[in-house]
């Protein structure tokens, strides 16, 4: 059958259309719209407005547990996995300060952390910089992995077989910058010796707070880590308080 077709409405349809009254909205039903809609904005705001507060002070990253400078529960490191050998590159950093340090990971991966390297090697020569530098030039192999306890951005696992500084793995496409202020922090980790005491890892949050500092200055450009804000923070409380919330969360 042929679909009906409309027909244009004559003036007095029209007329009577407009003059029809329309139904009205209880009251009651306009006060619910109101309270919800403010009660959305309210949550939205709080949303968007909130911060790590809630946190407590120098619980960013997990205290040391066996090995590790931080747990980080189970860690998996395909680059260390013998399955793996055969896809993997290993190479030194070309930078003069780390070319005892060994990259280990794909070749894009390997290509990130040298750059990364680039970035620790031509920091300005600070004590808490010079220190980390050093230690990551005594033979640390860096690699990235995956943590269970995925908050942490990084960890160091002392071993027998040498020391091995694992960086998230959500880090692996870059920028350099990001895995930069890491291994300051871990080579702090690496110079002490094991894994840190409340002490050790301030001097580590100081450590990377300075390179943070430097690798993240440009107005309007990128963004530091999580873990640079923490540590600003924790240094921010002083010496005393930021020792008491570390021993606090589970640091000797």
């Amino acid at each position: 059958m042929p679909a009906p077709q409309s027909r244009r409405l004559t003036a007095a349809e029209t007329a009577a259309i407009k003059a029809r009254p329309w139904p009205r909205l209880p009251w009651w039903l306009w006060l619910v719209v109101a309270a919800t809609t403010a009660t959305m904005v309210a949550v939205a705001v709080s949303l968007m407005t909130a911060d790590r507060s809630a946190t407590p002070l120098g619980a960013g990253r997990s205290p040391p547990a066996g090995q590790y400078s931080h747990d980080v529960g189970d860690a998996r490191i395909p680059a260390l996995e013998e399955a793996n050998r055969a896809r993997l590159v290993r190479r030194h950093p070309t930078c003069p300060r780390l070319t005892g340090a060994t990259l280990v990971g794909t070749q894009g991966e390997v290509d990130l952390l040298a750059a990364a390297a680039d970035q620790v090697c031509g920091l300005r020569t600070t004590a808490p910089i010079d220190r980390a530098r050093q230690a990551l030039d005594r033979g640390a192999t860096v690699v990235f992995a995956e943590f269970r306890l995925s908050g942490n951005e990084s960890t160091s696992r002392f071993g027998a077989d040498g020391p091995v500084v694992l960086v998230n793995g959500k880090f692996s496409k870059g920028p350099p910058e990001r895995v930069a202020v890491l291994l300051v922090h871990e080579g702090t980790h690496l110079a002490a010796g094991g894994p840190p005491d409340a002490a050790a890892e301030l001097a580590a949050d100081r450590a990377q707070d300075d390179a943070c500092r430097r690798l993240f200055a440009a107005p309007g450009g990128l963004g530091p880590n999580r873990s640079c804000l923490e540590a600003a923070s924790l240094l921010a409380a002083g010496e005393a308080r930021a020792l008491d919330a570390l021993r606090a969360v589970g640091y000797r």
